[in-house]
This record gives structure tokens, C-alpha cells and sequence, in this order.
């Protein structure tokens, strides 16, 4: 038992007359690493922005280091925090971002040798090998994630808060922020760790504590519980792993492209069936994201795509959509949804032609809002109703959104960047078995994971890539999660 550093005293918060976190007591101690854990909508993130000074607590108190306070102040206690929705400057350097909350030099000049030099130190820790002048927007999400990460570091805190920091991270960049992550531990640093996959709480976590519906559930040591005891305390009941039944895939090719070439990968010929779920497995900067944005062109790439034995040499995203070609991107925040619209419409946003009424041409919606309630039932989507903006709902819930967007439009051929990225069990639960069942009605699916234990639940066969090339090809029955990681991660040169 190390020293308690901060403690919570029946917090809670409400907004209006909805009170989200009820009287929860926490605490972090000294080199320990806590495991916050909750559905979306649990309370967690309030919790968390209560503990850093986004919030301000309804109610109870906060004492850090001994000290009892009503509310944090931002900036005043050495607690940093890498939260979900990163804080990035897109428009600056990787080096400008890190150093950004403490640039070296004087009060009116900064040494940018030295913040170079101390942007570097931190990559350094957390094994980022990317250019420290390179422009933090040109980065991937992945990219994106460790850069915040080296920043938060560098600070120097005293407790860390980690809200979903692997989300779009790869095994390997998983274990080696893990590897931070215990010496930070073992320099006293006490550290909050919000995550989705329960197996790296067993990993890196000393105790768990599980909020529902506000109200935390379960305070134990990791010895002491086990990961179906924790999913119990999740969702209030207990969940049973089972094997996802996949169906054989029909023998007409849905999706065909040849001799892709672009920046981002060169050589790229797959074919996908109807029926049939396509996983992409690598590590970030391996190409996969982009070559789904090709596809769908977004990026300017050479080749050619064939669609139901329809040959393409141009295309852009609107043919694609015509053409039954759909796509639910990785960044959900800046590439997935319409934050000043309400879900009604971020829901029909991509077949509003649909719903154009025919006696005045132009105007109307005919059952737009009908389609989109059922949307919203069919996909389970917990919301206060059709008319609220979708950034009123959770992360996992606006994921649904988006993925309800698409797949109720039936189509042809549906690419997944990373979709159950950032959600919690029942989401991932969900989303997961809707891809099953629009493969089982003849979709042909492309899924793009970071979890590669998803990736072998889900799909059919396997593709690997490295450095923008196909390396490798495994079938469902010859699946190995270890051989997958190694073609991945390989670092001999292609030949």
C-alpha cells in the first residue's frame, strides 16, 4: 500500500436534473495503476474531467496530497491527462505539441533547439520514430495518440490519466507504452488507466474499479476478480463468450481492384466476395486506412475497381456510394459525424435522396424520420431522441450512428476502419454482430482492426500488410494470431 495522492469523498455531478456520477469514492495511491472501467455513459469521463478541472463537482470533495478542495483547478495540481478526443495543434509540429505547455527559453523567446532536443527525449521514451518537425495533422490517429502521450509525460505529473490510450494503437505500440507505463509505476507516479479491452487491465492494472450508471460497483484488487466478474459488474449482468458462426461466401466477386499504386502503397490486387468479411491486419503507417480512403476515393490513386463485374478506371466518392459502395472511417470525430446536426440527419445524411418527395420536386423529406427511428431502434443507439445532436450522445453511441448510416442502406460492399475503436463490450458486442449478419445477407465486408484477435473472430481470411505492401494471406482455418503479429511487425526488408 503506497500513499494515497488523490482521493474522491462522495463526488458526484449532475447536469440539470440527470446526476451522472453518485457519491463515488476513489482513490489513487502512490506507483499504482488503477483501472477505471464502464460502459459508455457509465460516468467515467465526468469523473475524469471532475479529477483535471474540466468539471466542476455537484457535490463531495477532492483532496489531493492531503489537501481538501471543492473543485480542481486546472494547471494548479501535477495531474495530466491524455483524453479520448485528443488536444493536438494539427497545425503545428509534433516537437511545438509536445513542448507546448512549457516551451524552453526565456519568458519572451523559446529555444527551438531545445525544444527539438526535448520533443526528441520524449519520442524517445515512448519509441517514436516520426520526424519532430513533422506537421502533428499529416500524422495518423495512431501517430497522433503517442505524440499526446509523450506530451502528458513530459510534464512530469504525479497521477497520469489514460482514457482509451490504445484504442488505435497496435499490438507492438501497446506493449511498448505498457513498458512506460511500469516505469512510470515504479517511479511513483500514480495513474489512471480508462480502457475498452479487459485484457490489458489483467496486464498493467494493480486494482479495478467499475462504475454503472454513475455508481461505482466494484473496487478490488486485480488478485481478487477476474475478467467475467468485471464484465458482470459492467453491464449488470454476466456475458458469455460464444464462437461467431460465419457463413460460406458466395461465389460472385463483389469487390476487385488491380495494381493499385499510390504514395501510401504500391502493388495492392484483392478480390472480395459477396459474403465475405476481408480483414486487413498491420501496424500503423502500414498503409490500411489509406487504402480503404482509395478505394472510396478519397485519395488519388492508379488502378482500376471493379464493382458487381463493373469495371471503374475514375471514380470519387459519390460514384462509390451510387455504386453500393460504403465506408465507416477510423477518426469518428472529424470524418464520421455532422456535430451541429441532429441524429435524424446524421442518420440519412448518405441516401437523403431516398426520402426527396416527387410532387414537388426538391422538397420534403417523406419518411425520413420514420426510417431513422427504426435506424436508432434496429441498432440500439440509447439517445435522448431523433432530435438531439448526436455530440449529446457517448462515443460508442455516436459509433452506432455511423455504422447505422450505412448499413441500412444494404450495400454492396461496406469497409470498416477500425469500428469498435474507443467502445465499450456491449457496442463492440453489437457492431460486431451486425457486420456478421450484413456478410450473412450477401455484403461484402473489408474490415480494417487494431485488435487483431477481432480481426481473426470476424473474418473469413486475413490480409497483411507492411510498409504499403500485401504481405502475407491467411485463411480462417489456418489462422495464427502469432504468425499475423510477426508478418506484421517483421522488420527485414521487402524483397
Amino acid at each position: 500500500m503506497g500513499e494515497v495522492i488523490l482521493q474522491t469523498k462522495k463526488l458526484s455531478k449532475a447536469f440539470a436534473d440527470k446526476k451522472v456520477v453518485s457519491e463515488v469514492d476513489f482513490r489513487v495511491e502512490e506507483g499504482e495503476i488503477v483501472a477505471l472501467l464502464g460502459e459508455n455513459g457509465a460516468g467515467k469521463s465526468t469523473l475524469k474531467n471532475m479529477l483535471v478541472g474540466l468539471l466542476k463537482p455537484t457535490a463531495g470533495v477532492i483532496v489531493f496530497d492531503g489537501v481538501q478542495m471543492q473543485e480542481v483547478k486546472m494547471g494548479e495540481t501535477p495531474i495530466a491527462a491524455v483524453h479520448q478526443e485528443l488536444s493536438l495543434f494539427l497545425n503545428l509540429s509534433v516537437a511545438e505539441n509536445i513542448c507546448i505547455e512549457d516551451f524552453p527559453g526565456s519568458k519572451t523567446l523559446v529555444n527551438w533547439k531545445r525544444c527539438r532536443e526535448e520533443a526528441l527525449k520524449y519520442m524517445k521514451i515512448m519509441n517514436i520514430h516520426i520526424d519532430p518537425d513533422a506537421i502533428a495533422g499529416t500524422l495518423g490517429p495512431g501517430e497522433q495518440q503517442l505524440i499526446e502521450i509523450a506530451k502528458a509525460i513530459r510534464l512530469k505529473p504525479r497521477v497520469l490519466i489514460l482514457d482509451e490510450p490504445t484504442a488505435s494503437l497496435t499490438t507492438p505500440e501497446r506493449e511498448q507504452l505498457f513498458r512506460v507505463m511500469d516505469t512510470l509505476r515504479r517511479q511513483n507516479i500514480g495513474m489512471i488507466f480508462i480502457t475498452h479491452f479487459l485484457d490489458e487491465v489483467f496486464q498493467v492494472c494493480g486494482r479495478v474499479v467499475v462504475l454503472r450508471n454513475g455508481v461505482k460497483v466494484c473496487d478490488e484488487n486485480i488478485g481478487n476478480i477476474t475478467k467475467h466478474d468485471v464484465e458482470k459488474h459492467m453491464v449488470g449482468h454476466a456475458l458469455f463468450e460464444k464462437k461467431i458462426e460465419l457463413k460460406e461466401p458466395q461465389d460472385e466477386v463483389a469487390l476487385k481492384i488491380e495494381n493499385f499504386q499510390s504514395e501510401n502503397f504500391v502493388d495492392i490486387n484483392l478480390a472480395v466476395k459477396k459474403g465475405e468479411i476481408l480483414g486487413i491486419a498491420g501496424l500503423i503507417g502500414a498503409g490500411r486506412t489509406e487504402l480503404l480512403e482509395s478505394i472510396f476515393g478519397l485519395r488519388k490513386t492508379t488502378g482500376t475497381i471493379e464493382i458487381l463485374g463493373k469495371r471503374l478506371e475514375k471514380w470519387s466518392p459519390g460514384q462509390m456510394v451510387k455504386a453500393g459502395v460504403a465506408m465507416v472511417p477510423e477518426d469518428r470525430k472529424n470524418c464520421g459525424i455532422f456535430p451541429r446536426r441532429d441524429l435524424k440527419e446524421n442518420i440519412t445524411c448518405a441516401s437523403i435522396e431516398a426520402f426527396l418527395t416527387r410532387r414537388l420536386k426538391g422538397f420534403g423529406f417523406k419518411d425520413e424520420r420514420r426510417n431513422a427511428e427504426a435506424a436508432l431502434a434496429e441498432y440500439k443507439v440509447s439517445c435522448p431522441g431523433i432530435d438531439a445532436y448526436i455530440t449529446e450522445l457517448s462515443g460508442g453511441n455516436q459509433q452506432k450512428v455511423i455504422v447505422a448510416r450505412w448499413l441500412s442502406q444494404s450495400p454492396a460492399v461496406c469497409m470498416f476502419d477500425d469500428p469498435t475503436r474507443g467502445v465499450d463490450i456491449g457496442a463492440k458486442e453489437e457492431i460486431s454482430n451486425h457486420i456478421v449478419e450484413m456478410a450473412k445477407k450477401g455484403t461484402a465486408v473489408i474490415l480494417v482492426s487494431s485488435d487483431p484477435t477481432e480481426l481473426l473472430s470476424l473474418s473469413h481470411r486475413v490480409l497483411v500488410m507492411r510498409r504499403g505492401r500485401i504481405v502475407g494471406e491467411v485463411s480462417r482455418e489456418e489462422f495464427d494470431l502469432q504468425k499475423i503479429l510477426s508478418a506484421s511487425s517483421s522488420k527485414q526488408e521487402d524483397e
